[in-house]
């Protein structure tokens, strides 16, 4: 029986929560196997150990600097993120000839999809204005109406929208999903391509966005489509911040053609003190916190790095790659 030895370079982001925060342990537990060695490197970005990323065989962060790697990583077969976003990284002319990027998607479905499903529940319920009303010291007891039969648009039906349309059927809502082949899916009534979006719109009560933010969907909600939208609708952005154009949503917020907003992601995070989204009239803001878990979130993430790399010893597809092309 032959053992292989890699070398891992793990790079943790200054000032990274506890959460995100990836040891020497965590890696050896999700790679159990006996025919594998593992010499592992743990550093801080602020802290390179130049001379062990070169040696390195996979790489392991989230928010690294992509420079560093091409200047130093010409051994690596695999870098894994530990988030699912990886916008920042593209294009990925930065990777050595022959490896692969790989992400974390799949692993926030289980939080973000109780979340998404709150967030619905409580746009129905009027609770952004109802948020609004008691900054204002101001008592509004106008009546909501049931959930039961109204219309859901998921806008990006991967892992994460599905597990929200999982746990909004119960409710009785008309579910319809968009995902770019538009085929059918059983937690969906309707299933459409991006291009039908425009003719779904005027039907949807709750537009809840979850796609990856790409060149195709950077800006995709401009004042266009949220004007698209029928008065007293609301929106949930569980995706990323640019996917929604701010300042359209918050003049549609303003001028009451959108009943309420919930957004937990932003293009500059935190938000700083003097942002004027803090005082949009019928929004709640939840600081990115909808889809990541206090506790298990990194040996979530590492599963699917450990698994791929036990692919990678037996010769078999990863699991999780990121196309370039796609941009997730």
């Amino acid at each position: 029986m032959t053992t292989k030895q890699f070398c891992i370079y793990v790079e943790n982001k200054v000032g990274v929560a506890p959460a995100y925060e990836v040891t020497e342990a965590q890696i050896r537990h999700a790679i159990r196997v006996d025919t594998i060695r593992l010499d592992i490197t743990v550093r801080r970005s602020d802290n390179l150990d130049s001379d062990r990323l070169k040696q390195a065989d996979f790489f392991v962060g989230s928010g690294f600097d992509t420079a560093v790697i091409r200047r130093h990583g010409d051994n690596l077969r695999l870098v894994h993120c530990t988030s699912a976003g990886i916008e920042k990284y593209l294009p990925l002319d930065w990777l050595p000839p022959g490896a692969a990027l790989t992400n974390s998607s799949g692993v926030h479905a289980e939080k973000g999809g109780t979340f998404g499903a709150m967030a619905v529940l409580m746009l129905n319920e009027g609770m952004p204005r109802h948020a609004t009303n008691q900054r204002h010291h101001r008592w509004d007891s106008a009546l909501s109406t049931g959930i039961t039969g109204k219309t859901v648009l998921i806008y990006g039906f991967g892992s994460l929208g599905e597990a929200i349309a999982e746990r909004l059927r119960p409710f009785g809502l008309y579910i319809v999903g968009v995902r770019r082949s538009g085929e059918p899916h059983p937690l969906a009534d309707e299933m459409h391509p991006p291009g039908e979006l425009r003719h779904l719109l005027p039907r949807v009560d709750f537009l809840v966005v979850s796609c990856p933010l790409t060149e195709a969907t950077r800006s995709l909600f401009d004042e266009g489509l949220l004007s698209l939208l029928p008065k007293g609708s609301s929106l949930f952005n569980i995706a990323r911040g640019p996917v929604v154009d701010n300042a359209a949503l918050a003049a549609a917020l303003r001028a009451g053609h959108l009943a309420g907003a919930i957004i937990d992601v932003f293009e500059h995070e935190p938000l700083p003190d003097t942002s004027p989204w803090w005082d949009v009239p019928n929004l709640l803001i939840s600081p990115h916190i909808s889809c990541d878990d206090a506790k298990g979130y990194i040996e979530r993430c590492l599963a699917i790095f450990g698994a791929n790399v036990e692919r990678l010893c037996r010769g078999e597809a990863l699991r999780n790659v990121v196309d370039s092309e796609q941009g997730y």
